[in-house]
């Protein structure tokens, strides 16, 4: 059940088991990880300043990714957390309830619930586009330019409410590529070292408390975006490479 609606977008949506799996995960910091930051989309976005996840631990959280999904008893769910430590994101976890999948990555080291059911991508299949319902006059225009990419060199956009849900499909190879132009933090963060671990190209940059990120198999296409984002917005995207999470300049 829906308990509030945030910033007064009938997208964005806080239930009850947003809040019990938040509680959870504050309960885990503190009985796990002393001394460690919670950053979770229900909890309190303090210490965002600039070069703040360069410094010391955090756990950043989207207790319930899709929430609106799960109130209209839909599909596309999940729970995502990421580890940090100094600037190094050294362990992610991945829950996705329809699928039976749970990933759990530590280090190098991966574990998957069951194997992927992958797909072989098409060199022009589908694009998940994610992107947050206020973007001001120049990501507007880069919103635009992406989308007229993504109609002429993909088979479409898919947009259904859980960046979690469409970067685990990306994963498995029925997205092409994905897209997120300045989403939350947590909304993809505890994906960038699952998606390296299997040689999936990630791009990305963070300000603040969002992140914007290309990722896929297909390097023209995501060398694009980039100049896209780069052009309008003056956004320059890096590499993610070894674990290590850079924030842009304030």
């Amino acid at each position: 059940m829906v308990q509030k609606v945030k910033d007064n977008q009938l997208r964005d949506v806080v239930t009850e088991l947003d809040m019990k799996l938040h509680a959870i995960s504050q309960q885990f910091v503190a009985e796990r990880l002393p001394g460690c930051r919670l950053l979770s989309e229900e909890g309190r976005h303090e210490g965002l300043e600039r070069g703040a996840l360069s410094d010391g631990e955090w756990l950043i959280v989207d207790p319930l990714d899709g929430s609106n999904n799960h109130a209209l008893g839909m599909p596309n769910y999940g729970y995502m957390a990421a580890h940090l430590r100094n600037g190094r994101l050294d362990g992610a976890v991945v829950v996705l309830p329809e699928h039976d999948q749970y990933i759990v990555l530590e280090e190098a080291q991966s574990l998957y619930a069951k194997p992927l059911p992958l797909v072989a991508a098409s060199e022009h299949g589908t694009v998940y586009y994610a992107y947050p319902p206020k973007q001001d006059a120049s990501a507007r225009k880069a919103r635009g330019e992406l989308l007229d990419l993504i109609d002429a060199s993909s088979a479409g956009m898919y947009r259904y409410g859980s960046a979690c849900a469409g970067l685990y499909q990306l994963l498995c190879g029925r997205h092409m590529a994905f897209i997120g132009h300045g989403i939350r933090l947590w909304d993809a963060v505890a994906f960038l070292p699952v998606l390296a671990s299997r040689q999936i190209p990630v791009k990305y940059s963070i300000h603040g408390g969002s992140i914007t990120l290309v990722a896929g198999s297909q390097a023209s296409f995501l060398e694009r975006a980039a100049q896209v984002l780069q052009v309008q917005q003056g956004m320059v995207l890096r590499n993610f490479d070894n674990g290590s999470l850079k924030a842009d300049a304030a």
